[in-house]
């Protein structure tokens, strides 16, 4: 009885997180998954191979423990920006995130605002916005964060808009196409992004023969870094079978 009612919790409290209005899916997925886990043991107990079945049960959700906290500590763990090295690049790549309207959303207006901070530490440096316009969206995440940059000051003729990319892998190679024009070292480009997402962002870069170097803007409040984090062990592995095939 005490694991249906666990079991029960845990699939209450993946609906009320998916019912906020922070995107906490991938949280809400795991809970439901233990959630399963939990009653599928109750279910079991009526066949003789349920103390089989529990062992097999305990193992996966432990494996599956296991892997996301290694995960998430290895995502975490190359999130530091590297703010002397971006001094001196010759360009940085601020990737796109969701735009609402006219306007960035906040992990993009947190994106940004290190953008802008790029812009005022390295005079020389150009800025590139990446990011192309999603189904939901009324224009591209390239022209919003244009805009953005533009209200807040920055020094204009040094961002330059990259409008095509939709993942990023897409952002990193069409803005590198986009700084060697210029005359900018493509292979060595500053990419600013959230804290969680650099860890990926800098392993792509690998894959394309790129020596990035990492800003990452903070995030906020601390429930999504966890959300985040968690869904980045999965797309880390993504990236991972993508580039190996």
């Amino acid at each position: 009885m005490k694991r249906v009612v666990i079991g029960c919790v845990l699939i209450v409290l993946g609906v009320i997180l998916v019912l906020l209005p922070y995107g906490l899916i991938m949280t809400s997925l795991c809970l439901w998954g233990y959630a399963g886990l939990l009653l599928i043991d109750v279910w079991t107990q009526r066949f003789s191979w349920h103390r089989r079945m529990r062992m097999i049960l305990i193992g996966l959700g432990a494996a599956v423990f296991l892997f996301l906290s290694v995960g998430m500590i290895y995502v975490g763990s190359r999130a530091e920006s590297q703010w002397e090295q971006a001094k001196t690049s010759s360009y940085a790549i601020v990737l796109g995130a969701q735009v609402q309207g006219d306007q960035p959303s906040r992990t993009l207006r947190q994106r940004l605002d290190a953008g802008l901070l790029y812009l005022q530490e390295n005079p020389t440096g150009l800025l590139i916005v990446s990011g192309g316009q999603g189904p939901d969206e009324d224009d591209t995440e390239a022209a919003v964060m244009y805009a953005y940059l533009e209200r807040h000051g920055a020094d204009m003729q040094r961002v330059i808009q990259e409008p095509q990319a939709s993942n990023t892998r897409e952002n990193l190679m069409f803005s590198a196409a986009l700084a060697q024009k210029t005359g900018c070292d493509a292979a060595r480009p500053t990419i600013i992004t959230s804290e969680y997402h650099l860890c990926r962002a800098r392993y792509i870069a690998g894959t394309l023969d790129m020596e990035p170097t990492g800003l990452g803007s903070k995030t906020t409040p601390w429930i999504l870094m966890w959300n985040y984090e968690l869904r980045e062990v999965f797309a880390l592995v993504k990236a991972w079978f993508v580039a190996s095939t």
